[in-house]
């Protein structure tokens, strides 16, 4: 059995931490390769070093997030466990149109037909189906609101 949902999202995260670790890496030659001039010696070989095996890391790293995001997406998305977790937003966001709002947001922060974008699109599904079978109250007080508002 692969690695679950969670287990690929954890390394997902850590594959950016080692992303960002290079980068601060990089920034770290930049600024010594700035004030190369203003220290003893010549420290341009080591930073050029530095940048020749960062880009192999870089590459690598790369390979490796690609292969994380790749399982991850194959990984179907399970009905019940999005159907919990749609009656578990209604509970802290209140309005329906508060968790439409959040799932919305929340999917929009993945790449279309990634694995938690199609999560959230799930959630999204199950939360208006919600309504249909179980209306909640409108928002406002009925024709007087929208009297108000024209």
């Amino acid at each position: 059995m692969g690695l679950s949902a969670k287990e690929l999202t954890e390394l997902s995260k850590e594959v950016m931490k080692a992303r960002r670790n290079l980068d601060h890496i990089l920034d770290f030659v930049d600024l010594i390769n700035n004030d190369a001039e203003k220290l003893e010696g010549n420290v341009t070989p080591a930073g050029d070093q530095i940048k020749e095996v960062s880009d192999k890391i870089g590459k690598s790293i790369e390979e490796i997030s690609i292969q994380v995001e790749t399982e991850l997406n194959k990984i179907p998305i399970d009905p019940e466990e999005t159907k919990d977790a749609a009656s578990k937003l209604g509970l802290y966001h209140g309005t329906v149109h508060q968790v439409i709002s959040y799932a919305d947001t929340e999917k929009s922060k993945y790449k279309e037909n990634s694995y938690w974008w199609r999560y959230w699109v799930s959630i999204l599904d199950n939360v208006m189906q919600q309504e249909i079978e179980n209306p909640s109250k409108p928002i406002g007080n009925g024709p007087q609101f929208l009297e108000k508002r024209k």
